[in-house]
């Protein structure tokens, strides 16, 4: 079987703007040797499924420096699609792991126990296989879809169409890549694309608070993200340093806390808030 090209979309574009030379948006970037910004395009996963089980709702997604996935349904009783892994590694596959065809890709199928974040586990089957863009994919199926068959007609059917994550930036620090990204609650970006004292932050929260004494921030004042009430301050972070820390909303009136070095002036720091969109 012929396998058909596979691309792979960025999940931050930042990174491969400054590459090729992109302009930087003039208006922010910041004086006193501060941090650029850029435009960036939407965050996205790089495959959606044909088809999906009835009941297993829509995708959550999750990324750290290793990997990017996207879960439908309970760790324990659903579907996961990870990609973007560098080394086979990652997965321990069994010396028995069968074989298996996967659009014209040999993929290892194997069984496994997975865990929910409690001691109560779920029967697994994993599938693995190296595409032609020289990442590792593999889809999961635990609990009810824990079926070797319907997990490789599940791989089989991926389509190389990129779906948008729920939570996203339109504006970031020129460069800078995807460090985490946790359940469409919470995503971190950063110049080395690991999490640090640096990084920036974005967390979706209940609502907008009155003040941001939890923050333990100084020299709060008022501001106006997308046409609604923000506050805007500064934490503390030894030796001289901040960071800066806002609440605001998102245009969808989704209410988030943004946190940010000091590398990033205050009208910057606006600008990436203004930025912040979601779109379950």
């Amino acid at each position: 079987m012929q396998s058909r090209p596979r691309r792979r979309l960025p999940l931050l574009a930042a990174a491969a703007a400054a590459a090729v030379g992109l302009a930087v948006v003039p208006a922010l970037v910041g004086s006193d040797n501060s941090i650029a910004l850029a435009a960036v395009d939407p965050m996205t996963f790089p495959w959606t499924p044909s088809a999906v089980p009835a009941g297993l709702g829509q995708p959550v997604f999750e990324k750290d420096s290793n990997f990017i996935a996207a879960r439908y349904g309970d760790q324990s009783n659903g579907i996961s699609v990870t990609t973007d892994v560098a080394e086979e590694d990652f997965w321990t596959i069994p010396a028995g792991a069968r074989s298996a065809d996967v659009d014209g890709d040999e993929a290892k199928v194997y069984e496994r126990t997975v865990y929910n974040g409690s001691p109560e586990s779920a029967n697994a089957v994993t599938v693995v296989w190296k595409d032609d863009a020289n990442d590792w994919t593999a889809v999961t199926g635990s609990g009810q879809y824990a079926d070797v068959d319907r997990m490789v007609l599940f791989a089989e059917a991926l389509r190389d169409q990129p779906q948008r994550v729920d939570l996203s930036l339109s504006v970031a620090p020129a460069g800078w890549t995807m460090a985490a990204y946790k359940e469409d609650r919470i995503l971190t970006l950063s110049e080395s694309g690991k999490t640090d004292d640096n990084d920036l932050t974005v967390a979706l929260t209940d609502h907008v608070g009155t003040n941001l004494s939890a923050y333990g921030a100084e020299d709060e004042s008022a501001v106006t993200i997308n046409g609604g009430p923000a506050l805007l301050g500064r934490q503390a972070s030894g030796a001289g340093d901040f960071r800066w820390i806002l609440e605001a909303t998102t245009a969808s009136g989704q209410a988030f806390a943004l946190q940010a070095p000091d590398g990033l002036t205050r009208d910057q720091v606006i600008a990436v808030a203004k930025g912040v969109t979601y779109e379950p």
